[in-house]
C-alpha cells in the first residue's frame, strides 16, 4: 500500500496482535473523516499479523543491526551461488549463524512478552526471515519493521542451507536413528552424482563446469548435514543418559520414602509402649 507512509505502518505493526485491529479500524477511520478514502480503504483491508510475523517486525525494532547484517550475509551467499570465488560453505555457515542469533533474540522477545508460541512458529519465524530477505521488493518492509504477510523461504536452488529447522522434539517424538539418515544422504548423493554424471557429457563446456561446481556445493552441503547429524546423535544420547539418572533419582526417593514410613511407625509404636508402661507404673 503505497499511499500508506512506511512510519506509520511500522507503528501499526508495533503493536501487539490482540491490539492491532482496534487502532487500525481507528486509523482507518480517522483517515476516512479527512476525506483519504483510498488511504483509509487500504488501512482497512490489513490484516491482523500473525505471531510469527510480529516477532519478525519486532526484531527489526529491537535488533536493527543484527537483521541488517542477516541480509547482507544473504546477498553474500546469493553472489557465492552466483559464481563467487567464496568457499559455498564459509558463506552458508555465516548465513545460518546470522539467522541463528536473530531466531534467538525472537524467542527471548517472545518469552518477555508472555507469548506461549506454537510449535511451529519458529520456523514460521525463519521463513519470513529468509524469504523476505531474498526478496529485493521485501527486504526494505523487513529492514523497517514493517512486513505485512508471512514469506515462504525460496527454493533449494535460490539460496540452498538456509532454513533453519524448529527447536529440538520433544521427548516424546522419536528422532530419527542416526544410521537412517546417513542411509538416506548415502542414497541422496547416489542419486545426484548419477544425474550429473548423466548429464555432463551431453553439456558445453560452461554447464559442464557449472555441473562441477553444484556438484562442490553438494558435497559441502552434505559434510555439514553430516556433522548436524552426529550432533543430534550426541544430543540423543545425552538424553537417554539424563533419562536414565531422572528414573534412579526417582527410585531413590521411593525407597527413602519407604524407609522414612517405616522409621515412623516405628517411632509410634514404641512412644505407645512407653505410654502403656508407664501406665502400668502409675497404676
Amino acid at each position: 500500500m503505497a499511499s500508506k507512509p512506511s512510519s506509520d505502518l511500522a507503528a501499526l505493526y508495533a503493536l501487539r496482535p490482540s491490539e492491532f485491529t482496534r487502532h487500525r479500524n481507528a486509523q482507518a477511520a480517522e483517515l476516512r473523516r479527512q476525506g483519504r478514502t483510498e488511504e483509509a480503504t487500504a488501512v482497512r483491508r490489513l490484516k491482523k499479523p500473525s505471531l510469527a510475523l510480529w516477532a519478525v517486525n519486532a526484531l527489526a525494532r529491537e535488533q536493527a543491526g543484527a537483521v541488517r547484517a542477516f541480509a547482507e550475509a544473504t546477498d553474500r551467499l546469493k553472489r557465492v551461488q552466483l559464481g563467487g570465488r567464496e568457499p559455498v560453505a564459509g558463506a552458508t555457515d555465516a548465513r545460518r549463524r546470522a539467522l541463528d542469533v536473530l531466531l534467538r533474540a525472537a524467542d527471548a522477545i517472545l518469552a518477555r512478552e508472555g507469548f506461549e508460541a506454537a510449535s511451529n512458529t519458529r520456523e514460521r519465524i525463519s521463513d519470513t526471515l529468509v524469504g523476505a530477505a531474498a526478496d529485493r521488493d521485501t527486504r526494505r518492509a523487513l529492514l523497517e519493521g514493517r512486513l505485512t504477510e508471512e514469506r515462504q523461504a525460496p527454493g533449494f536452488d535460490v539460496l540452498s542451507g538456509l532454513r533453519i529447522a524448529p527447536p529440538a522434539a520433544r521427548r516424546t517424538e522419536r528422532p530419527i536413528p542416526p544410521q537412517d539418515e546417513r542411509r538416506r544422504q548415502e542414497e541422496r548423493r547416489a542419486r545426484d552424482r548419477a544425474t550429473v554424471a548423466r548429464r555432463a557429457p551431453e553439456a558445453p563446456d560452461a554447464d559442464r563446469e557449472r555441473a562441477a561446481e553444484l556438484a562442490r556445493k553438494a558435497r559441502a552441503l552434505e559434510t555439514a548435514a553430516e556433522a548436524r547429524a552426529r550432533e543430534a546423535a550426541g544430543a540423543a544420547r545425552v538424553v537417554q543418559e539424563l533419562q536414565q539418572q531422572l528414573r534412579q533419582a526417582k527410585a531413590r526417593a521411593r525407597e527413602q520414602r519407604r524407609t522414612a514410613r517405616a522409621a515412623a511407625l516405628a517411632a509410634t509404636r514404641a512412644r505407645q509402649h512407653a505410654e502403656r508402661l508407664a501406665a502400668k507404673l502409675r497404676g
